[in-house]
């Protein structure tokens, strides 16, 4: 441990306190010198520019070794992180809302088996379609039961009793579709008039030309 003190004369008592932890060569005070001399330098005092009313400014600048901080509990924040890290991950993904299938439409009173049949009228008739099946039901409504105007209950009994596939997902998407082409006419909501382009176009389906 080494101690110096600088005693100015009108002014107070200036005391520095010098620690050092050193290690040297067996017998080398030499390098045992040195680092006493390096602990002991006098600050270095660097004298500012002269001020534009001719007064000297000093600015007295020490350098002072930099401290380390120090962690008393090293890798605290990088456990914390990584349990929220990982309460993310194992977060459950929300399910994603199942998708309700459109209700079927209701079945339609509808006399099925006199003569003419739905089943007599459609046979022979060009049906590879969905859309071409509503066409020849709607048909069959305007021409045989007096129906000019239907709904998709309608078209729904139609394909029940002769057993054509009613699995769609909205069984008025056809006659909106037929509607847009000009098939159809809507008198009001929900409900569907085939006109004489859609009448025309199903008798072409008799006859192989569509």
């Amino acid at each position: 441990m080494a101690k110096t003190s600088t005693v100015k004369s009108g002014g107070p008592a200036r005391v520095r306190l010098v620690v050092f932890d050193a290690e040297v060569p067996d017998g080398d005070f030499n390098s045992l010198a040195q680092v006493l001399q390096n602990a002991l330098k006098t600050p270095t005092v660097i004298q500012a520019p002269r001020a534009a009313n001719g007064s000297a400014a000093a600015k007295t600048i020490t350098h002072q070794p930099s401290e380390t901080v120090q962690d008393d509990e090293p890798g605290l924040f990088d456990h914390l992180e990584a349990e929220d890290a990982a309460e993310a991950a194992s977060a459950p993904a929300k399910p994603k809302a199942a998708r309700k299938a459109p209700k079927a439409p209701d079945i339609v009173p509808i006399e099925m088996n006199e003569p003419v049949s739905f089943a007599d009228f459609a046979a022979g008739k060009k049906n590879d379609s969905l859309h071409k099946k509503y066409l020849i039901a709607a048909a069959w409504l305007h021409e045989c039961r007096n129906t000019p105007i239907v709904t998709d209950g309608h078209i729904y009994t139609c394909f029940r009793s002769i057993g054509w596939s009613t699995a769609h997902n909205d069984f008025g998407q056809p006659l909106r579709e037929l509607k847009a082409r000009k098939f159809f006419t809507t008198p009001a909501r929900g409900q569907y008039e085939i006109n004489h382009i859609g009448l025309d176009y199903v008798k072409k389906l008799a006859n192989g030309a569509e």
